[in-house]
């Protein structure tokens, strides 16, 4: 019993020397370390132009917006006459688009709506005049609109 009373005793008195003795992390040496050249910056190259779909009001508006068909793109290049131009709560510039100049209030079937947002400001010319917009293709299916947008323009032809 005085065997195991003293093997007991001297293993207790060891185990935080034990403990103590694992936690110590070995010096490290301190060398300098060189760094490898970095690798030579690639050219850039010059972003490749979006490819607008040519299409007239009559074509955009015929699609269902619910059955998108091969020939349409998420962008597009319409043309036509500016009958309205307004502002937007939202500081966008809202512009009405329609087959003939004659057109008054927004005909869903001849018109378009085409929005210059503030981060991409338009040069746009005057009511009446023709124009072509280039910008993404969406519908607005809000209550009270449903209708083809161009939103936002990325370029205005005059």
């Amino acid at each position: 019993m005085k065997i195991t009373l003293a093997i007991l005793s001297g293993t207790l008195l060891a185990f935080p020397v034990v403990c103590t003795a694992q936690s110590v992390q070995p010096a490290r040496s301190k060398k300098t370390v060189t760094k490898a050249a970095a690798p030579a910056a690639k050219p850039v190259e010059p972003a490749a132009k979006p490819v607008y779909a040519e299409l007239t009001i009559s074509e955009l508006v015929g699609e269902d917006a619910n059955r998108w068909s091969d020939k349409m793109s998420s962008r597009a290049a319409i043309g036509g006459f500016i009958t309205q131009i307004s502002k937007s709560e939202e500081g966008d510039t809202d512009v009405r688009i329609c087959e003939n100049p004659k057109i008054e209030g927004m005909d869903r079937a001849r018109c378009i709506v085409a929005k210059c947002i503030p981060k991409l400001p338009c040069d746009l010319p005057q009511l009446g005049h023709p124009v072509t917009v280039k910008g993404i293709t969406r519908y607005d299916a809000k209550v009270g609109t449903h209708w083809w947008e161009i939103q936002p323009i990325e370029e205005v032809e005059k």
